[in-house]
């Protein structure tokens, strides 16, 4: 079917690394990012027309979106009411530490950092283990999701950490990778 281009995704690929540029500088928050929380929403909004397709609504237990600063939560939210779909409003969005123990089918992290030194507050959990290098923050929002990984964030900025960028070519050699217009 003619389906829009990210719908198209979602139902074609399980992982998904979706670049986003940064946030003007006129609207740049230090733990916020205005860019993606609307593509967040986006998001969001194309798994649920995704679901109206197959006659099933968007549930609790369908989708969750990761975060790791409480002020995403807040405009991620604000995204979704503009969208004007009331369904989408009870959707789980929490930070990484408050979603450890819980699940749903399709979970989307946002990164939410646009500059160079709050790498090191994503990575603050880290640890080496035979010479590799653990994200514990980051295993937990990979491992939240049941049946697809959505991830979002700005690559130019998530590269300069050793960790993200490995996932970041994971992504490209086994998932679907999105380069937004920058």
């Amino acid at each position: 079917k003619d389906l829009p281009p990210l719908c198209s995704l979602l139902a074609n690929h399980r992982m998904l690394f979706v670049d986003c540029p940064p946030s003007d500088t006129e609207t740049i928050q230090e733990k916020a990012n205005a860019s993606e929380a609307e593509l967040t929403a986006r998001l969001i909004e194309a798994y649920s027309l995704l679901l109206k397709m197959e006659k099933r609504p968007v549930t609790e237990e369908e989708i969750g979106v990761i975060v790791p600063y409480r002020n995403q939560i807040a405009m991620i939210r604000k995204e979704i009411e503009k969208l004007g779909m009331p369904e989408l409003e009870n959707i789980s969005i929490d930070t990484v530490e408050r979603y450890q123990g819980s699940q749903r089918d399709v979970i989307i992290y946002s990164f939410t950092i646009q500059q160079r030194y709050q790498l090191e507050f994503l990575t603050a959990n880290s640890f080496t283990e035979d010479g590799r290098v653990i994200d514990r923050k980051l295993n937990v929002a990979l491992t939240r999701a049941r049946k697809q990984l959505i991830l979002t964030g700005n690559i130019p900025t998530l590269q300069k950490s050793q960790v993200f960028n490995r996932l970041i070519q994971y992504v490209k050699q086994n998932g679907a990778f999105i380069q937004e217009a920058h």
